[in-house]
Parts: structure tokens; C-alpha cells; sequence
């Protein structure tokens, strides 16, 4: 992955992928704000990033409220001051928020994702995602995936997600095909919202 930040995608496009044709893109609308506007403004990406999340969702709510109580849960549940949150326990602290406050919400990690079913098929169906990376730029930092852009070069789709970072007023943007790991093992995890039909 890129060791800067991509804050321009047309520059970026037309530097890395010249006359590479755009296909499509899609975007849900939703709040930017940065981890320092709240208490605690280090190592509570995931944090801030559910608050981002359940603003989206629940539009009445305050902000700086859902924070403080999500932080509140986080830290029984795999969030360490010096290190932030572990992500294994990211889908439990949204749970027991969103049971806490009777919300039909359901969050679910996806350790194996891929960018078509847990980024494409979310996005257009106006569901953002939280994303949890473990290198490159982003390493040990979460953040939310807001969009996408698809291009097309040489033969190949060129992947490209929308984020808000935490750290930035305006959107980010990361190259999917940077994602690659070890052995082109996938280094990232995403957590996906949907209503529960079941409450």
C-alpha cells in the first residue's frame, strides 16, 4: 500500500493508471468529523469510527453522547489506552451498544472479505463500512468506507475506496489493489452493518 495519503483521485488516477477509463462510483452521505473532536483523541479510531457509523444511522443523536457511551463499552471490551481496540471486538462493543439503546442494528466482522460483496454490495445498498487496517498507510488504524470509484486500465479494474480517516476533513482514498499482503494475503478486516430483522 502507498505510504501517503491519497487526498486528490483524479491526480492519483491520472499519475498511477494514465487514461484509465472510469466505469462507475457510488456514495452513502454522512457526517465528517475527526478523532480529536472528541476526549481520548488517540488510538480511538474504532471508536470514533462506530460514532460515525451510528450517526449515519440514527441522524437525532448526538454525536459527542454515542461517543462517550461506545467508549464506555470499548473499554471492557478489547479497548487498551496505549494501543487502541483489538478488532476481533469491534462487531461485540457496537452489539452491546446497539442492544443497550434497543437499536435493530447488527454488526458482523469479516476477516476473509473481498470488494465486492463487503464493499460494492454494502455501499449500494447505502451501508457504510468500518475497516480495520493492518498495514501500509493505514497500518493498526480503523476508518470508514463511505464509496467507491471503479476504473478501467489495461485490462484490469482499478479498485478504489472512499474513506473518511479520522484524521482529515476531507475524504481519503486508498487503492484496493495496494491492499495486498503478506503473499498477497489481504491484511485488513471489515465490519458491516445491517438491520436485524430479528429484534
Amino acid at each position: 500500500m502507498k505510504k501517503n495519503r491519497i487526498a486528490n483521485l483524479n491526480e492519483y488516477i491520472e499519475k498511477n493508471y494514465p487514461k484509465a477509463v472510469f466505469m462507475e462510483s457510488s456514495e452513502v452521505k454522512m457526517q465528517n468529523f475527526l478523532q480529536r473532536d472528541f476526549e481520548d483523541g488517540s488510538n480511538n479510531c474504532t471508536i470514533a469510527s462506530l460514532t460515525r457509523i451510528i450517526s449515519y444511522y440514527f441522524k437525532d443523536l448526538d454525536k459527542f453522547e454515542i461517543y462517550e457511551e461506545v467508549f464506555k463499552i470499548a473499554r471492557k471490551n478489547g479497548y487498551f489506552g496505549n494501543i487502541g481496540t483489538i478488532p476481533f471486538f469491534i462487531s461485540r462493543i457496537a452489539n452491546t451498544y446497539f442492544r443497550k439503546n434497543n437499536m435493530n442494528l447488527k454488526s458482523k466482522g469479516i476477516y476473509m472479505g473481498n470488494f465486492y460483496s463487503n464493499v460494492k454490495n454494502e455501499i449500494d445498498n447505502f451501508r457504510p463500512v468500518l475497516m480495520n487496517l493492518g498495514s501500509g498507510y493505514y497500518k493498526r488504524h480503523s476508518l470508514v468506507i463511505f464509496g467507491y470509484s471503479i476504473y478501467k486500465f489495461k485490462g484490469m479494474k482499478i479498485k478504489i475506496l472512499h474513506v473518511y480517516d479520522g484524521w482529515n476533513k476531507t475524504p481519503s482514498y486508498i487503492d484496493y489493489n495496494d491492499l495486498k499482503g503478506l503473499k498477497n494475503f489481504p491484511i485488513f478486516s471489515y465490519n458491516i452493518f445491517n438491520i436485524d430483522l430479528s429484534s
